[in-house]
């Protein structure tokens, strides 16, 4: 009836003289740095029938000698007794309870690298998502960016939005210390409004991607800081600025070459994301985020919206509605599914914009031309409209050849359909050809004139490569 133990003794004895002296050996026998933590009282805990000892046999020997016993055996190996399990479960996952909620909100007093180690640029590098080179990023100070920005004075803004302000500052080339103005090499420090929930998730994201991914056509991120309350981002100096800046201003315009080599390089950048290990969608692809440097090579810039794209055979991603009106793809907009190929719709807006110098959205244009893609896509398939909607600033110093087959390449961009837009390789593709086609000599028009050559035949036959013809006029 319960009083069997696997080799040892009945302990019918212990139970008909509880004052008898036999149960003093078997305590002595018993001591261990365990059994010595157990309150006295503990030994007169009821039997546990049914129960066996999950020890093996010698052991069970030394250890366990009296029914009463082996309860309190099984809580001393696995629980110690009732009231402990509070008190160890935390031990061996989170060291107290008192250190959880530190973990998780990361209060201004942790050291910054803290913080950062879950956003995949301390030691523990490898979000839950997916896999994360650890970032060779610095890890600056606040006073160190005061004392590059001048105390982030006014004067030293070059960039504003609703993330917060971007201000010039220098550094030492090799070892990114602080700096005086024009020694060393000029940067760009991102800081972000502290009161802005939003602004936290893009710098995290910032964070993320540009602290993995490197390619020539991404803006290099060399550090941030995390410091009372403040979060800031440190880029390489772009000192020519965003396309936005170039295509609507009043200064010098970019020529068709210029324009063309941005476009490249920018779908080379976006191709990047696309074809990454883990596909990633930008997200926020416009003009204000294309920037140039001294010699117009094209980056992309601003990766606070940027999400890893669908997996496991999905086609899209289901996510909150953010980005910028006029860029975004109507899918989007409409249902919140994002698609890889939501990038290329904001794509062909750029790319229509390249050819225009116009805004894909302006209140001020006449009615009919207040959305730049509603009042285009029907003048990209007719030659003769596609030249006179030409930015007049190029003063018509373009081969239109190029020109009608990259209105074709913005129509399939612009496709209402996420499937039947082309995916960034093709893109990429279809600009390389387009940027071999060069202006005819006018002596060789001429001679066209002269022989009534037709200017459909003209068009169709130059600039292929091996002189194919593709049909397109």
């Amino acid at each position: 009836m319960g009083n069997f133990c696997p080799g040892g003794s009945s302990t019918v004895q212990h139970e008909q003289s509880p004052v008898s002296t036999n149960p003093l050996p078997v305590v002595r026998r018993m001591q261990s740095p365990v059994n010595e933590k157990l309150p006295p009282p503990l030994m007169a805990m009821p039997p546990a029938r049914g129960l066996k000892p999950k020890f093996p046999a010698a052991e069970t020997r030394q250890k366990t000698r009296s029914i009463n016993n082996s309860p309190r055996e099984k809580p001393l190996q696995g629980t110690r007794s009732v009231d402990n399990p509070p008190r160890e479960r935390p031990q061996q996952g989170t060291r107290s309870v008192d250190n959880q909620p530190r973990e998780k909100t990361r209060s201004v007093d942790t050291p910054p690298l803290k913080p950062v180690e879950k956003l995949g640029v301390g030691r523990k590098a490898v979000p839950p998502s997916g896999k994360i080179v650890t970032p060779n990023l610095k890890m600056f100070t606040l006073d160190e960016l005061k004392t590059a920005t001048k105390n982030f004075r006014p004067e030293s803004i070059i960039g504003e939005g609703g993330f917060g302000q971007v201000f010039k500052g220098w550094v030492e080339e090799k070892t990114l210390a602080p700096s005086r103005v024009g020694v060393g090499i000029p940067v760009a420090v991102k800081k972000s409004d502290p009161d802005s929930a939003q602004g936290l998730h893009e710098w995290q994201c910032e964070v993320r991607f540009l602290g993995k991914f490197h390619h020539p056509n991404l803006v290099k991120l060399l550090g941030y800081c995390w410091e009372e309350n403040q979060f800031l981002l440190v880029y390489e100096y772009l000192p020519k600025g965003s396309l936005e800046n170039h295509l609507f201003s009043k200064g010098e315009a970019l020529t068709w070459n210029t324009r063309l080599k941005i476009a490249i390089e920018a779908a080379q950048g976006l191709t990047f994301l696309h074809n990454s290990e883990k596909s990633v969608i930008y997200r926020d692809f416009k003009a204000s985020n294309i920037l140039l440097d001294s010699n117009f090579n094209a980056k992309l810039s601003d990766f606070g919206l940027a999400k890893h794209g669908p997996i496991n055979g999905f086609s899209h991603v289901t996510t909150r509605v953010m980005g910028t009106h006029g860029y975004a793809a109507p899918e989007y907009m409409a249902t919140g599914h994002l698609y890889v190929r939501s990038d290329v719709y904001g794509f062909g807006v750029v790319l229509l914009e390249l050819l225009t110098g116009l805004r894909t959205l302006d209140p001020d244009r006449p009615s009919a031309q207040k959305n730049l893609v509603e009042w285009a896509k029907p003048v990209l398939t007719q030659k003769k409209k596609i030249q006179k909607m030409m930015d007049p600033r190029l003063e018509h110093k373009y081969p239109l050849m190029a020109v009608v087959r990259t209105a074709g390449l913005i129509l399939r961009c612009l496709e209402a359909d996420p499937k039947n837009r082309p995916p960034m390789d093709d893109v990429l593709r279809e600009l390389e050809i387009v940027r071999t086609i060069r202006d005819e000599p006018k002596e060789e028009k001429r001679s066209k004139r002269t022989t009534g050559g037709s200017d459909n035949n003209r068009i169709n036959g130059y600039g292929l490569p091996h002189g194919r013809r593709t049909g397109r006029t």
